[in-house]
């Protein structure tokens, strides 16, 4: 059964009579997906151990983790701007006891305090990691 497939069963409650027909349904898709991951797992994990398969993910790993303790140590936390950081030591040294509304560091600051930061974050690293997977894939490393 083909990956598509197992997604579209997951999916499709239109046939189901009712609802326990619909919960036996979504388990019995389940099952199927768990098996097919059963039956391709050793090939994956011999695609994994491929040198340039594996320097591109680790490439990609490294960079993430670089990038999110970067931005997550910038001092933007759920209680405004955390003492001593470096959003602090920009604030006092830019701005003084004045911050302009509307501008990046307000956005920031924002953004940290309602909790949207983390994924903003995330996907900024998401993004870097990529990009610097690519480079890593185009380069050739590890073949």
């Amino acid at each position: 059964m083909s990956p598509i497939n197992l997604l579209y069963g997951g999916l499709n409650f239109t046939h189901a009579s009712s609802f326990s027909a619909g919960v036996q349904q979504f388990v019995t898709d389940r099952s199927a997906v768990g098996a097919w991951i059963g039956e391709h797992w050793e090939e994956f994990g011999a695609w994994l151990e491929r040198p340039y398969v594996l320097a591109v993910v680790m490439a990609w790993w490294i960079t993430f983790a670089v990038v999110m303790v970067i931005t997550l140590s910038a001092g933007f936390g759920p209680s405004g701007i955390v003492a001593g950081s470096m959003a602090a030591g920009f604030q006092a040294w830019m701005y003084g006891a004045f911050t302009p509304a509307g501008g990046i560091f307000a956005t920031l600051t924002s953004l940290g305090m309602l909790g949207l930061a983390a994924p903003a974050f995330v996907q900024g690293a998401s993004a870097v990691a990529t990009v610097v997977s690519v480079i890593v894939w185009a380069c050739g490393a590890g073949r």
